[in-house]
């Protein structure tokens, strides 16, 4: 009867490769999750705010000549 084959040196360098991959990706999200502040979703202007108030007065337009 025939024996399995074992597997040489490089077959299982090969297959340990994505496994290291994806532990250093997940490791990274985890480290930048812990470490990041968090969003507040409150402090940002509305998309289109118009009539909401004075306009600019420091745009590239009010440098136009006159």
């Amino acid at each position: 009867m025939k024996q399995p084959s074992r597997p040489n040196a490089t077959t299982g360098r090969w297959r340990a490769r994505p496994v290291f991959f994806w532990l250093v990706v997940v490791l990274l999200l985890l480290l930048d999750w812990r470490n990041s502040t968090p969003h507040d979703r409150f402090a940002e202007p509305p998309p289109l705010a118009l009539g909401s108030g004075p306009s600019a007065s420091a745009g590239h337009c009010s440098l136009a000549p006159q």
